[in-house]
């Protein structure tokens, strides 16, 4: 608990492992000591960023990049992401840049919950299963290497075992799975069964099929070196940031470990909201990562 002047910021660890926080503004002087500040960052950021159209794409000789060679073959992509909205939403600006650029097929295989975002930037979509909030809160409750007595007692390992099994599913049937993955998944091929000619690949009928030729994923997703070693194709594993700019409201913020609330109080309504020079979006990545070796 942290009282002064001119803010009260109470805080608090609820069951899901969030923190939250209030903010009680009583005056004008939080903002006009913080106000300055974000101005001048914002500032420069916004002289810090290239402006002007983006340089065509770039292929390397060694690729078929120079003129006459035969150009790369397009592939079938599919990028595998565990995490929140803030993982998911730097891969969908790399496949908008493979697809459009490079002419390659791109599937973004993460959680349904992302599903009408992925679609509305116009890339395939394939649900692998999992609950990023409940992911996020398990991991914020034992940030340690092993869990505490509580997390053992209320079957918190249990359930969380089985929705890694879940993930570890969907990625390998985002690889060779024809549809979004939506439906129920298809009964599993034990190890011992023959695959005769009538054995057809699962996934949605008269949908176009997707075999995978290269994978791109976090490495929260776990099943993305065994499925590349399994189907030998190329794999290439990142994480990815995205800086929230303070320009945003933060009364209503949240994220995985936060939740942020603000109100004003007495007289002065001053809005959470600081005014900014816009800033230029950042340009897409021009290069597509070439991992031709695991």
């Amino acid at each position: 608990m942290l009282d002064t002047k001119n803010a009260v910021i109470a805080n608090s660890k609820p069951a899901n492992g969030r923190v939250n926080i209030h903010i009680n503004e009583k005056n004008r002087r939080l903002s006009e000591l913080l106000a300055p500040t974000l101005k001048r960052q914002l500032r420069a950021e916004a002289q810090q960023l290239p402006s002007g159209p983006l340089p065509p794409a770039y292929i390397p000789p060694s690729l078929g990049g120079l003129p006459g060679q035969t150009p790369p073959p397009r592939l079938n992509v599919v990028i595998q992401i565990v995490g929140s909205r803030g993982d998911v939403q730097p891969f969908v600006a790399l496949g908008q840049v493979l697809r459009d650029t490079y002419g390659h097929r791109v599937r973004v295989a993460t959680h349904a919950n992302f599903k009408s975002f992925v679609e509305e930037n116009g890339l395939e979509f394939f649900n692998i299963g999992g609950d990023p909030a409940q992911l996020m809160a398990f991991m914020v409750k034992n940030p340690g290497l092993m869990p505490g007595l509580d997390t053992l007692k209320s079957g918190d390992i249990k359930r969380r075992r089985q929705e890694i099994q879940e993930i570890l599913m969907g990625c390998w049937r985002s690889c060779i799975e024809a549809g979004d993955g939506m439906g129920v998944a298809p009964p599993q091929h034990r190890r011992d069964e023959p695959v005769d000619e009538r054995f057809v690949l699962p996934g949605t009928p008269g949908v176009r099929p997707f075999v995978a030729d290269a994978i791109i994923a976090n490495p929260p997703s776990f099943a993305h070196i065994h499925i590349a070693e399994k189907l030998g194709i190329p794999l290439h594993m990142m994480f990815t940031y995205v800086a929230r700019l303070p320009s945003s409201p933060l009364s209503g913020y949240t994220n995985s470990h936060t939740e942020c609330r603000g109100r004003p109080r007495g007289r002065s309504r001053t809005p959470w909201r600081i005014s900014s020079p816009p800033t230029p979006t950042p340009p897409s990545p021009t290069t597509f990562p070439t991992p031709w070796s695991r």
